[in-house]
C-alpha cells in the first residue's frame, strides 16, 4: 500500500502507471450507483461525464456515455454536450467528481482482484500489473493525510499543468489540482465514515452532488426513443 508516513506529495497521473494507476479517472474498475441499480459505470470518468449530460439535460449522449467502452471515447462524447454553460459547470463539477470517486472506492463491483493500474492497450506490453492489498478504500486510506497530486503536464484544472519529475521545481506555477483536491476529501469522508460507523453502528450515506436530476438507463433509452420518433 501507499507509504502513510511519508510527507511527500503523492503524484499519479495516467491510469496505466504501475503504482498509482487506481488514482486516475481513467482507472478500470466497474462500480455501481447507489442511487440506482440499473447504473454501471466503467470508470471515474464515465461517472463525470455522464452527469455532467444529466446536468444539461442531453439524455443522449448521457446514455452514448454509459455505453462507451473507452474513457477517451467518453472524454470527447463530454464535450458534445448539448446547452453546455461554463458557469453552471463550474458550480457543479467538483460535486460531481468528489460523488464519483466516493463510489468508485466504496461500490465496486467487485471488492476483489484489482489491481494499481490498468493494462496499456494496444502497445505489446507484458509488463506484469502489481495486485492491490485489500480494497480501493483500504488503499486511499492507507495513503494517510499525504497531498494527492495529479501531475498532468497537459491539464492544469484537474491537475497542476506538470509531470511529478518538474513538480516541485515548479511547485509556485502549479495548476489547480481539483482531482487531487477532490480525492483527498473523499479521502477525509471515508475516513470520517468509517469513524461514525464505529462510533455508533450505523450506516452513512455519501454526500450527494447538486444536480437538477436523477435518471436511470431505462429512463434516459425511452427519452432518446421519444426523441428520435418526434425527429
Amino acid at each position: 500500500m501507499a507509504d502513510s508516513s511519508s510527507s511527500e506529495p503523492l503524484y499519479f497521473w495516467r491510469e496505466t502507471d504501475s503504482e498509482t494507476g487506481w488514482l486516475s479517472q481513467w482507472y478500470d474498475c466497474p462500480f455501481m450507483d447507489d442511487q440506482d441499480s440499473t447504473k454501471k459505470y466503467k470508470t471515474a470518468e464515465h461517472y463525470m461525464m455522464h452527469h455532467k449530460a444529466l446536468l444539461f439535460d442531453d439524455p443522449k449522449v448521457a446514455l452514448e456515455i454509459l455505453r462507451a467502452d473507452h474513457p477517451r471515447k467518453v472524454k470527447a462524447l463530454g464535450r458534445k454536450v448539448k446547452g453546455f454553460d461554463n458557469e453552471v459547470w463550474d458550480a457543479n463539477r467538483r460535486d460531481i467528481v468528489r460523488r464519483g470517486n466516493i463510489l468508485k472506492f466504496t461500490h465496486a463491483v467487485s471488492e476483489q482482484g484489482f489491481h494499481k493500474s490498468t493494462t496499456p492497450k494496444g502497445r505489446g506490453t507484458k509488463r506484469k500489473l502489481l495486485p492491490i492489498e485489500g480494497s480501493l478504500k483500504d488503499m486511499l486510506l492507507a495513503t494517510g493525510d499525504r497531498e494527492i497530486v495529479e501531475a498532468s503536464p497537459y491539464d492544469s484544472i484537474w491537475g497542476i499543468g506538470f509531470t511529478a519529475a518538474n513538480a516541485e521545481v515548479a511547485k509556485e506555477s502549479w495548476g489547480l489540482n481539483l482531482l487531487g483536491l477532490e480525492l483527498m476529501e473523499v479521502r477525509r469522508i471515508l475516513r470520517e465514515q468509517d469513524q461514525e460507523k464505529k462510533t455508533s453502528g450505523k450506516s452513512v450515506k455519501p454526500d450527494e452532488p447538486v444536480q437538477k436530476k436523477k435518471k436511470s438507463e431505462e429512463t434516459i433509452v425511452d427519452e432518446v426513443e421519444e426523441d428520435e420518433k418526434d425527429n
